[in-house]
């Protein structure tokens, strides 16, 4: 016999809510990629023969040439000495901190956690940890994150310039969550405030900060004051410290291609021009220029560029313009029906050109790798456990804590060997090149 159909009785979804429940699969994906060229660069740099032990490293080098030979009738000339110019390097801290709540933990360690909680706090760290590595190698000691371009409101504002570069995004070196203080650069001199991002809009480079209590508890900040990272979001706490002036030397305190210092290294420039990088202000930045580029600094420094002494770093919009100019010169092959285009790579002079998405964006620097030095003090960031464990109890609550530490500097023992072409313009909208979702 026929039976009534029952498909308007037969058991939906959303009534089986009792009986059924959401299954999490998988780890947690690293959807945002940080890779910097710049920064395995500085990461692979060894030490040589350079240590930091002691109160400071003292390094020697020649900064003028020995002269003292001559044609005479028999006399022999006086001795001509030469001394060597002495520079100084200290060591640096670096520190990332991790913390759990023992229950947290415990609840979010089995079938209903994406992973391992503790798992993926050390994941965090190594991540942002790249992330500083990023910033200190292409930065300078000064660690200046941006500069605030406008205030719209007590709890937002306009950033600008990234290392103090005037035009460079700013935002590739922050992130909802970044604890960041403000520098007076007028009224105080000093950090008159700090606080957590709570939001981005990376179309307008608008900055909403968690609280205006902790931002603005005195003065507010304006147009040209800096920003930095924090230890904690609030400035009275006694463990508070602003990154400024803290850091390692990155490429603009080695290359500056501001020119906006005058000793480095504790060497003058003014009392040793040979320790100042050569930088010329971009004309056409093609090929040619390039090439022009590097033949005068062969001569400014005494040998040539090469690929086996010297890497070419720019912004990712400076490759693409220097292959724009290159296109009239390349041979084309007949491939019969199918049009072949595009490139993978772009080399100039034998020399090639390395994009990097957190670049300045206007500079191209040519740095002597050959002289760029990573010396460690008491060996690679690692967890500190003097104690026999990473970890550590939180006083007075059942949670804790771990944190890696790394004692360092990078320098360059020829800093004059370096050059920077300034003042770049392309043909393209360099912003659609950054690593941004600013689109």
């Amino acid at each position: 016999m026929a039976y009534g159909s029952q498909i308007n009785t037969v058991e939906a979804m959303t009534g089986l809510t009792g009986l059924t429940h959401d299954i999490f699969v998988g780890d947690v994906l690293p959807n945002v990629r940080r890779e910097s060229p710049t920064a395995l660069l500085f990461k692979n740099a060894g030490p040589g023969q350079y240590r930091l032990e002691g109160q400071k490293m003292v390094f020697a080098a020649d900064y003028e040439y020995a002269t003292g030979g001559m044609a005479t009738s028999g006399q022999i000339p006086d001795h001509v000495g030469l001394d060597a110019v002495q520079g100084q390097l200290t060591p640096i801290r670096r520190y990332r901190r991790i913390a759990a709540d023992s229950l947290v933990e415990k609840r979010a360690s089995g079938p209903g956690s994406f992973e391992n909680f503790a798992e993926r706090l050390t994941k965090i760290l190594w991540s942002s940890w790249k992330s500083m590595e990023i910033r200190h190698s292409i930065g300078s000691s000064s660690c200046l994150l941006g500069v605030v371009e406008s205030r719209t409101s007590s709890t937002k504002f306009i950033i600008k310039d990234a290392y103090g570069n005037v035009g460079t995004n700013p935002l590739s070196n922050l992130s909802p969550g970044s604890i960041i203080a403000w520098w007076d650069q007028t009224a105080t001199a000093a950090i008159d405030g700090a606080a957590k991002i709570k939001a981005i809009t990376y179309s307008t480079r608008e900055i909403e900060i968690d609280s205006a209590t902790t931002w603005e508890p005195g003065d507010t900040p304006a147009a040209g004051d800096y920003i930095y990272f924090a230890t904690t979001n609030v400035i009275s706490r006694d463990y508070f410290l602003s990154e400024r002036n803290l850091g390692p030397n990155g490429l603009g305190t080695i290359v500056d291609p501001a020119a906006a210092l005058t000793t480095v290294f504790n060497i003058a420039e003014a009392d040793h021009p040979r320790h100042k990088p050569f930088r010329k202000a971009s004309v056409t930045f093609d090929h040619i220029e390039l090439t022009e580029h590097w033949q005068q600094l062969g001569q400014k420094r005494g040998f040539d560029v090469t690929p086996a002494t010297d890497v070419a770093l720019m912004f990712p919009a400076a490759v693409a313009q220097i292959a724009r100019s290159l296109m009239g010169y390349q041979q084309q092959a007949y491939t019969g029906t199918d049009l072949k285009g595009g490139y993978s790579g772009v080399t100039v002079n034998g020399l090639p050109l390395v994009g990097d998405g957190f670049f300045y964006h206007n500079v191209a620097m040519t740095l002597y790798k050959q002289g760029l030095y990573r010396v460690n003090l008491g060996g690679e960031p690692g967890f500190w456990q003097e104690d026999g464990n990473q970890w550590q109890r939180i006083a007075d609550f059942d949670g804790k804590e771990a944190f890696v530490a790394e004692y360092m500097n990078t320098f360059c023992q020829n800093r004059g060997a370096n050059s920077a072409l300034t003042g770049i313009t392309v043909d393209m909208t360099s912003g659609d090149f950054n690593n941004l979702p600013d689109y």
